[in-house]
């Protein structure tokens, strides 16, 4: 579980002592070049003993040896690894670790001067130039995440530029920790199957409440996952703190690289998705329901078994795709109903449950508990409230998603693998992150404008272009007769902003409008330095006030303190 250190006895994060030319080495430009890395790369001899907590945005590359990162052990590889530690979330400590996979053999040329201490490991630290710090900028909750508060930055040492090493834990930075049952439950998770048929797709499917690590133990899983797997599928239902995309989404992605940092740091275009529109299912439960079962049938379709790849450096399972299904943490009542219909559409193989509080609304799976599964069951102990988070709750978090996919720079993707159904399978998460978005003018691209959520029904056509004006929407692709349509005015000209390429976008002529809404971070150019848009200072933007409401009932209301109850008359 997660310590709670005190601000008097500090916890220790960091047993190593950065030395140069000792344990830490600055690698000249023939001695890079020798190696195979770069000459701004920093070199780190870890004894066997020594922990290492990092702050910042880095990559790893293990040089020699293995280390375990966030739950997951790494080897030697010529695999550079992106690495995203922010205060916003639990920070990884990187140690020693042992491991099965045979890592004598010299990867590397290391040059003669660094020490290789046996039972140790070397890796390298370069700094990682994304952009992704930017969002504090536009997000000033989040500004100076990726930095030490100012309470650690005299105990702060910096190993490259913008990674620091972190010596002790406090109020505002608290370290990733493996619980036991953890442990145990995601190493009977990859161990082969003893099966008859060893290439049968497993399914792993993660519930529990809110606030219970549900998502963190879920992405841990993924990256253990990885280990084995050159690829692994991943359904998210929780459409209110998504692991891959912004909120609103029922989403299937195709993972083949670890993600080490919170879902804002790696957004990524799903294999295929559905469009619910609100951060919970409460208003549309059926379409919530067939929204997942679509993509499961998708999954066993056309994903969980695919052609070997002609790769003999990767020694992976390659014609094998399992799944990883991260349920929502709505665990009462209509909740609870969703979740085990969803486990009874994904045939799970192995059910991994976090145990959570009578308070958090657990346990509340009484209809699971009397259905008969096959599938093997791990319990897993609830993680404390992250001390880490306290600043940021769930709705900062979910908001900083929405602004992360709007910013975000993804790989660019061909004509010949968009649209689906022929698209790769492959990850496609963004690498970078801009300072503005591209305006695209959509006019006359559309052929219809849905809308779903409550008061949808309301709402006439003449007010349409009202409605979506500064709305968040879905652009998607709609069978044609599936729904009622309701057509813009053919005057009408709309600027739209996405981050996706017009090539994938090229057959999505049907805009969906839900209940999610921009945050107000979004609504402001943080380049300006009045904090307003298009050079309108913050205090004249059209729909947003600062400062004291007008009008009646916006004033501060008193509280009467001098009131009697009935039982004291």
């Amino acid at each position: 579980m997660y310590p709670q250190p005190s601000r008097s006895e500090p916890s220790q994060l960091s047993t190593f002592k950065p030395t140069r030319d000792i344990n830490v080495y600055e690698l000249s430009a023939d001695e890079a070049s020798t190696t195979g890395l770069q000459n701004e790369t920093s070199v780190l001899s870890i004894d066997r003993e020594d922990t290492l907590a990092l702050l910042g945005i880095f990559t790893l590359t293990v040089l020699k040896g293995s280390v375990s990162i966030l739950g997951v052990t790494l080897s030697a590889s010529k695999t550079a690894h992106h690495v995203f530690a922010p205060r916003s979330a639990p920070i990884p400590i990187l140690q020693c670790a042992s491991s099965n996979v045979h890592t004598d053999l010299d990867i590397y040329s290391l040059p003669p001067r660094v020490r290789q201490n046996h039972g140790g490991a070397v890796v390298a630290i370069r700094s990682l130039d994304t952009g992704v710090e930017g969002l504090g900028r536009v997000y000033r909750v989040f500004d100076g995440v990726f930095e030490p508060s100012r309470w650690q930055r005299s105990s702060a040492e910096v190993i490259r530029p913008g990674v620091n090493l972190m010596t002790h834990s406090d109020r505002d930075v608290l370290p990733f920790v493996l619980p036991e049952s953890w442990s145990i439950a995601l190493s009977a998770a990859e161990t082969p199957p003893s099966s008859a048929d060893p290439i049968q797709p497993s399914v792993y499917v993660v519930k529990g409440p809110k606030k219970s690590g549900k998502s963190t133990f879920a992405r841990t899983l993924l990256n253990r996952l990885l280990t084995r797997f050159r690829r692994v599928a991943y359904l998210e239902c929780d459409v209110g703190q998504s692991e891959f995309t912004p909120g609103g989404l029922v989403a299937l992605n195709i993972i083949d690289t670890p993600v080490f940092g919170p879902p804002f740091t790696h957004p990524s275009l799903p294999y295929r998705a559905h469009y619910v529109g609100a951060t919970s299912p409460r208003c549309s439960p059926a379409h919530y329901l067939a929204a997942v079962q679509a993509l499961l049938e998708t999954y066993k379709f056309e994903i969980q078994t695919s052609m070997p790849d002609d790769e003999s450096i990767d020694t992976r399972v390659t014609d094998v795709i399992p799944l990883v299904v991260n349920t929502m943490g709505w665990t009462k009542g209509l909740g609870a109903n969703l979740n085990a219909k969803i486990e009874e559409f994904a045939e799970a193989t192995h059910l991994f449950e976090v145990v959570g509080s009578e308070e958090k609304g657990w346990p509340a799976y009484d209809i699971l508990q009397s259905t008969p599964t096959k599938a093997l069951q791990h319990t897993l102990e609830a993680i404390s409230p992250n001390l880490a988070n306290a600043h940021f709750n769930a709705v900062d978090q979910r908001n900083l998603n929405i602004l992360s996919y709007f910013y975000a720079i993804f790989p660019s993707i061909t004509s010949m693998s968009f649209p689906y159904p022929s698209a790769p399978l492959r990850q496609m998460t963004a690498t970078k992150w801009r300072p503005l978005i591209l305006s695209v003018d959509w006019s006359r691209a559309f052929d219809q404008v849905i809308l779903i959520g409550a008061g949808y029904e309301d709402v006439i056509p003449s007010e349409i272009s009202n409605v979506l004006t500064g709305a968040i929407v879905g652009l998607v692709e709609c069978e044609p007769g599936t729904e009622d349509p309701v057509y813009l005015d053919p005057s009408s000209h709309m600027h739209m902003l996405t981050p996706v390429s017009p090539t994938i976008l090229a057959r999505c002529r049907v805009i969906v409008k839900g209940e999610l809404e921009l945050p107000i971070w979004g609504m402001l150019d943080f380049t300006d330095a009045n904090e307003g848009v298009a050079g309108v200072e913050k205090g004249r933007v059209p729909y947003l006030q600062w400062g004291k409401s007008e009008g009646l009932g916006g004033e501060r209301r008193r509280v009467r303190r001098n009131l009697m109850r009935k039982a004291q008359m």
